[in-house]
């Protein structure tokens, strides 16, 4: 098994767990964030064949190195829905620890990082009103930007482990990952990269504002569907100026991203100059990783037809030169 393989299992676990035989009110843990000295302000559990869920470690307790022998040994690790915040928080901040860690490899800090921040993405998109949401996506992002400026390998094994079933969260962590990589690539320092993580991880936030039967429906919409689906990038810059978001670029990114250089895109029907760099980067990613993103009505293809569909159907929507650089990225 893989190492794309492993991640895309953890991550549809964490969504799935009444298909691993865990009640839905249990959520299913990355343990290799566990460490000897942590203390823990939330209970873990683990599911026990004869009574089902049973408790490992309860809340207010230092993992000690017999805790860490244990663990070795329990395939999957829980906390109770109703301490899911506790331990997000201790997972943001477990975060800049992973990638502090000389003990792990590239692959294992990325393995851990795309499997932590696809959860605490998740959390974000149901709660999209919180004000602190702005503080909790800066923190998905920080750990995917140190990562990459610290070692120039890390796109590859970002892109390798980025995983192809859609899901509204994944995606949007996808297209977040792919336009960090994409900035970093165009020379953008560290606080543009920072925002732009933050535009491209909050892009569809408007979609928590749209009908679930839309979202979820297997196959075309209809024109009417379509045209509530076109009201995302409004909405979610209304969220984002709810939340307390003042950065033009970043609300440029959230509102924009639909825009097409000849005017016919939407909300604004901008053309050419008219739209600024972060949309224009985010459409890329978000275009890209919607083609090679497998779906209940289409199957994926691979990022080089998806290349070719960018670059000979769409010179009219997107910008050709940032293309280049994207496929410059891909192939180093």
């Amino acid at each position: 098994m893989n190492q794309k393989t492993i991640v895309q299992q953890s991550i549809k676990s964490n969504f799935c767990n009444l298909s691993e035989g865990a009640p839905i009110s249990y959520v299913l843990i990355d343990k290799r964030l566990l460490k000897v000295g942590d203390h823990i302000n939330f209970s873990l559990f683990f599911n026990d064949a004869l009574t089902h869920m049973s408790l490992f470690l309860q809340s207010d307790t230092v993992i000690d190195e017999e805790h860490r022998r244990k663990l070795k040994e329990i395939e999957r690790l829980y906390v109770h829905q109703d301490e899911k915040s506790e331990y997000e928080t201790f997972v943001e901040e477990e975060l800049q620890r992973t990638v502090e860690d000389a003990s792990l490899s590239l692959n294992e800090k990325v393995d851990i990082i795309y499997s932590s921040t696809s959860q605490l993405t998740d959390s974000l998109y149901k709660n999209p009103d919180a004000l602190e949401n702005v503080q909790r996506s800066k923190k998905i992002i920080e750990p995917i930007i140190e990562t990459i400026f610290h070692n120039e390998k890390t796109i590859k094994s970002f892109i390798k482990i980025i995983g192809y079933d859609y899901y509204t969260h994944t995606h949007s962590l996808n297209v977040s990952i792919y336009a960090l990589c994409l900035g970093s690539e165009m020379g953008l320092d560290e606080k543009k990269l920072n925002d732009l993580g933050c535009a491209a991880l909050l892009h569809d936030l408007g979609k928590s504002s749209i009908d679930h039967k839309i979202l979820n429906k297997q196959g075309p919409l209809s024109q009417d569907e379509f045209e509530k689906m076109k009201a995302h990038p409004s909405l979610g810059y209304e969220i984002a100026l709810n939340i307390g978001i003042k950065s033009k670029d970043i609300l440029d990114g959230i509102r924009h991203h639909h825009e097409k250089l000849d005017g016919n895109g939407y909300p604004d029907g901008l053309k050419d100059k008219e739209i600024t760099l972060f949309p224009r980067i985010i459409s890329i990613c978000d275009v890209f990783d919607a083609l090679t993103t497998k779906r209940s009505y289409k199957a994926a293809i691979h990022s080089y037809d998806a290349i070719y569909i960018m670059k000979t159907r769409m010179p009219k929507h997107l910008d050709i030169n940032i293309i280049d650089t994207f496929i410059k990225m891909l192939h180093d």
